[in-house]
């Protein structure tokens, strides 16, 4: 049994009422994972954005007189915002194995918990077979970052 669903659905086949039962459970897990590089990401797009807003191109909008709101989104904003996308790559694996010890303290099913009781165990070919799924994921999140990019 983990905690994304209610003790009668553990074992269950798949149902509708399962499926609405587990998008009841979710939100805790989804919060708790979804926040946790947040403050990082956050701490670089306000650098960036304190780093455009200082250079000759804004300074020189202000004195036309465009509006801060629209001046802020169609020029520093676009120009901040890249280095959030180029992380795209590397956040992909941490999302789809899951935090491990968030995983573990919610019973949730993640390669998480499952590669951090291959490495305990010794099970080289699992841990290894997970890892390699993990490059694989960085590849095309990096893929997805760049095609972002352009």
């Amino acid at each position: 049994m983990f905690y994304a669903m209610s003790p009668e659905y553990a074992e269950a086949p798949w149902s509708l009422s399962r499926f609405v039962d587990m998008l009841k459970h979710l939100p805790i897990p989804i919060i708790v994972i979804g926040t946790a590089g947040t403050a990082g990401l956050i701490r670089i797009m306000r650098g960036c954005l304190l780093d455009e807003l200082q250079k000759q191109y804004v300074i020189t909008a202000r004195a036309k007189g465009v509006a801060e709101r629209i001046l802020l989104f169609k020029y520093p904003v676009r120009v901040a915002v890249n280095p959030i996308i180029s992380t795209i790559g590397w956040t992909l694996p941490a999302i789809v194995s899951g935090e491990a010890i968030t995983a573990i303290v919610l019973s949730l099913p993640t390669i998480g918990p499952l590669l951090y009781q291959a490495v305990m165990s010794e099970d080289m070919y699992f841990a290894g077979s997970v890892l390699i799924f993990q490059c694989f994921l960085v590849v095309i999140g990096t893929f997805i970052s760049d095609v972002l990019l352009v």
